[in-house]
């Protein structure tokens, strides 16, 4: 087949998945800009291109946000030189503009999640997203979680089609799985990492860190990080919680390995890759509810997620930890998410949709 992808910007797991699945399809990828606004330089470590691609001109804004009407004018000239359009976005003006411009045109497409949160959206926007989401074709989604969102916005679950979503090569995995003895929750070393911005709701934890004496490692980046400094001097918890640098991925799953358990109370993630590259170094995790890859990676062998409005909640978590922590066996689901998994997922996909 020839397929012709849209994305965002050059996640370096996304150019892992593209790189192979050219392998075996004739892949054109456009991306509408070159990074994240929210993500450091070195998170774009993977430049090694093994496919078509173009970076589309455009005034790009905001988080993600881009807007170009040079997306539409290139569908608009080759859509028929393709077997298959898959837009990985429908948010920004580049996006909105294209698929706008398919459905007038009957140009199938398929739409492509890597989550999604329903919310309380105006009459205005919700039109505008059913419009979007319930005229594509085929759907491709990471879980029954996302599965929802799309439902909501008029998709048709018949016609929602299942990948992996993984991070991680399977020899990422980390081969040991012991545990050292844990007595307390003053004995546990916690981490957390990605980025320092307000949804990442790291203050919570700073919080939970001093309430309960816990000790903390806090590695990324962003806009947050002096707000982050700035508490733990006000509170004397410089000798219990520590602020490390981003790390590109190889390193920071090697770092991981070093702590005993992962917590992330995050207000909202669309999927959250965090939790399977936490479990995937043997660390149970404590999670919010609000990350939708929770739903699918969370269960009794692997950590527990909370309500993060509820005190209670929090505080059992913890003691969970403690009572089951020798037993948690995490790599054991990491094993079936890694980016062979999801390769594999990709290409059922696309062969059933030859037929």
């Amino acid at each position: 087949m020839r397929i012709l992808f849209v994305f965002n910007h050059p996640a370096p797991y996304k150019i892992n998945l593209l790189n192979e699945l050219s392998v075996y399809h004739e892949i054109d990828v456009i991306f509408e800009r070159k990074k994240n606004s929210n993500r450091p330089n070195n998170f774009y470590y993977n430049e090694n291109y093994l496919f078509n691609h173009r970076f589309i001109k455009g005034i790009t804004f905001g988080e993600e946000n881009c807007l170009s009407f040079e997306l539409k004018n290139i569908i608009k000239k080759t859509h028929n030189n393709y077997d298959l359009i898959i837009m990985n976005g429908y948010s920004t003006i580049a996006e909105i503009v294209a698929i706008k411009y398919m459905i007038k045109h009957h140009i199938p497409y398929s739409l492509y999640i890597n989550g999604g949160i329903i919310k309380n959206d105006t009459s205005l926007k919700l039109k505008l997203k059913r419009k979007l989401i319930s005229n594509a074709s085929y759907y491709f989604s990471p879980s029954s979680k996302a599965d929802e969102y799309l439902v909501h916005y008029g998709a048709k679950p018949e016609l929602i089609k299942h990948y992996v979503y993984s991070t991680i090569y399977k020899n990422e995995i980390y081969a040991s799985d012991e545990k050292r003895k844990i007595n307390t929750i003053n004995d546990i070393n916690f981490v957390t990492f990605g980025q320092f911005i307000p949804r990442k709701n790291n203050i919570q934890v700073l919080e939970l860190c001093k309430q309960y004496n816990l000790k903390l490692t806090l590695i990324g980046s962003g806009v947050e990080e002096d707000k982050y400094r700035t508490f733990i001097k006000q509170n004397n918890l410089e000798n219990s919680i520590t602020i490390k640098p981003f790390l590109k991925h190889p390193e920071l799953l090697k770092e991981l390995r070093k702590y005993d358990c992962f917590i992330t109370l995050s207000k909202e993630d669309i999927y959250g890759h965090m939790i399977n590259e936490a479990l995937s170094q043997g660390l149970p995790t404590i999670c919010s509810n609000k990350i939708i890859s929770a739903y699918k990676l969370i269960n009794e062998q692997t950590g527990i997620m909370v309500d993060i409005t509820n005190e209670q909640e929090i505080k059992s978590a913890l003691s969970y930890i403690i009572n089951n922590y020798e037993k948690f066996k995490c790599q054991n689901m990491s094993e079936q998410n890694t980016i062979e998994k999801m390769i594999e997922s990709h290409l059922t996909i696309l062969k059933e949709m030859e037929k």
